[in-house]
């Protein structure tokens, strides 16, 4: 008996990260923090003296590679995905490829491509480890890797079977992360082009969170968002202002676009959910056209994924690219939760309380006891129709609503403030209405959102696209959509319009650097041993002309900044 647990020790992946100085996941941690505790060669004092320390690929090597939305780093290696011309990438220390994986071949039945359903690509960050790497597509595959050489350990398509529940629309957008000696990795059908077809009578996926034995990919547990889809004994019609849609099947799809968390003392996995696709089946005892599912924040049993509590934030919300992103009557769409639900402790009555802070696409940023999942407090969210100037806007409002705007992903906490990124483009798929952004900004407000520490307010940039003489867009605002990084009192995000990386003193809100990129950028920055790394690159929010204000680049790569001179990383490299 001894033997065999030995052998199960020796055998089993350790998940664990080495050393805390590492980022080896999307949010650095399990609890969804983007903090780094252990970083203390950059700080206020020293952060302005950043430089470029190396680019890949290289200025002028004519390399080129596809888009970089999210960077693990572990002991100075860099670990990432790519978009377009998708490859997993593992460079050293001085931003040289050790080894690059493409996927040969689908895990299951080749599908007919499906007008609007990414089929292959990396959109989040790898889960890495301390002999492997898991990484999860946007063409529903996840991915296990061996660390040192990069070879295919495994791999599960969950739009094919033996995945239980497979759905030829499933994406994987999330990161996984290590739970229980597990992987818990969270996907769902991404039918909002799919629904818009005026042929399509109603979608048919759900999102999942899922449980995998990380030496095999089999399936441990699986979580499914709401119930099945269903047909309708007669058609149940939407109408948005002048748009009526008719539905004859749902719900969908509420898919998980948000990376989870996990908190080990109550053995609780977190999670937030997009909208429906195509609403339920209203009845006479509940008229309501979403599940209780939809845009809310969830709680399920780490072991079992059991499901412990449910909180919707934003009820009635179905939409799909077919339809407006604002109604009159039940105001804004496509308010999803798509932030990671960060666990950390406020006083409630006088009493310390575990709880959930997340980030909604409503611009609002809600605090949940982690237990009964009730909603303890939320900023401000606005709620007024689509003008620009928007009308009565509390002034402690985050962001603004929108289809892409709001509170979208990756706000960060040190446990001393919540800092929140924002997009503010209230007109975006509201018909005749303007759709370049407003606005952008970083806000620090206290772990229980009373209060409001400072906000950084981004300038408005004078022209994008066309030309220098004739720009396509004037006067747009520079959202902040990237996660934001905090470390050793330092704050770090990227800026969307603008290109630049940008740090500011975490205590008071004052800019301490700003760095152009020169490359269009929609990735959160990346802090490790006394470097930022970010990843450049973007078609995000591309597929129409009025969308070109924010930069666009099928190519993108990865940039190092540190201090000058040799650090601990250049110590790292090979030969050193």
């Amino acid at each position: 008996m001894r033997a065999s647990l030995l052998l199960l020790v020796v055998l089993a992946p350790r998940l664990q990260a080495a050393d805390p100085n590492d980022w080896p996941m999307y949010n650095r941690d399990a609890a969804g923090t983007r903090h780094n505790p252990a970083e203390k060669a950059l700080g206020p004092a020293t952060v302005g003296r950043l430089v470029e320390k190396w680019r890949f690929p290289a200025r002028g090597s004519g390399e080129r590679i596809g888009v970089v939305h999210a960077t693990a780093v572990v002991e100075g290696s860099v670990y990432f995905g790519t978009l377009t011309e998708p490859t997993v990438y593992r460079l050293t220390p001085d931003g040289r490829v050790k080894w690059s994986y493409r996927d040969p071949a689908p895990a299951g039945p080749k599908a007919e491509p499906v007008p609007g359903l990414p089929t292959s690509g990396f959109a989040n960050a790898p889960l890495v480890t301390a002999d492997a790497v898991y990484i999860g597509g946007v063409g529903g595959v996840i991915y296990a890797l061996d660390r040192e050489t990069g070879k295919e350990r495994w791999k599960v398509d969950t739009r094919a079977r033996p995945f239980p529940g497979a759905h030829p629309a499933n994406c994987v957008f999330t990161s996984p992360v290590p739970v229980e000696g597990m992987l818990v990795v969270a996907g769902g059908a991404f039918e909002h082009a799919i629904a818009a077809d005026p042929k399509n009578t109603g979608c048919t996926g759900r999102g999942f969170v899922v449980a995998l034995d990380a030496g095999t990919g089999k399936v441990v547990w699986k979580y499914d968002i709401g119930p099945e889809a269903e047909e309708f004994p007669e058609p149940v019609k939407i109408r948005y202002g002048f748009i009526e849609r008719a539905f004859h099947r749902g719900p969908s799809t509420s898919s998980v676009w948000c990376t989870p968390s996990y908190d080990p003392d109550t053995r609780t996995v977190f999670f937030g959910t997009d909208c429906h696709n195509s609403p339920r089946r209203p009845t006479k005892d509940d008229p309501s056209l979403s599940t209780k599912h939809s845009c809310a924040v969830i709680a399920v049993d780490a072991r079992t994924g059991k499901e412990k509590w449910v909180t919707q934030t934003n009820p009635n919300d179905v939409w799909n690219y077919g339809m407006p992103a604002y109604d009159s009557k039940t105001g804004y769409k496509d308010q999803a939760i798509g932030d990671t639900p960060k666990i950390y402790t406020v006083a409630v009555d006088g009493r310390a309380t575990k709880v959930v802070g997340c980030g909604s696409k409503n611009g609002g940023f809600y605090v949940f006891d982690a237990a009964t999942g009730k909603i303890l407090n939320h900023t401000p969210v606005y709620a007024g129709p689509p003008v620009n100037p928007p009308k009565d806007v509390d002034p402690r409002t985050l962001a603004l609503p929108s289809a892409i705007g709001g509170l979208q992903t990756g706000c960060a906490t040190d446990g001393k403030a919540v800092y929140t990124n924002g997009i503010d483009c209230l007109g975006l798929g509201v018909r005749g209405r303007y759709t370049v952004p407003t606005g952008g900004r970083v806000v620090s407000i206290g772990l229980d959102a009373a209060r409001e520490n400072w906000r950084h307010e981004r300038p408005k940039v004078a022209g994008v696209g066309g030309t220098r003489e004739a720009p396509a867009f004037k006067d747009v605002g520079d959202p902040v959509a990237s996660g934001v990084a905090v470390a050793n009192g330092v704050v770090y995000f990227t800026t969307a319009v603008s290109n630049r990386l940008v740090m500011l003193d975490a205590a008071t809100g004052k800019a301490v650097k700003e760095v152009e990129l020169g490359e269009p950028v929609w990735c959160g920055p990346v802090v490790s041993r006394g470097r930022v790394y970010v990843g450049t690159g973007n078609l995000l929010f591309s597929p129409g002309p009025e969308e070109a204000y924010l930069p666009k680049s099928p190519n993108g790569g990865v940039v190092s900044f540190g201090l000058p001179g040799e650090d601990e990383v250049d110590r790292m490299k090979p030969g050193k």
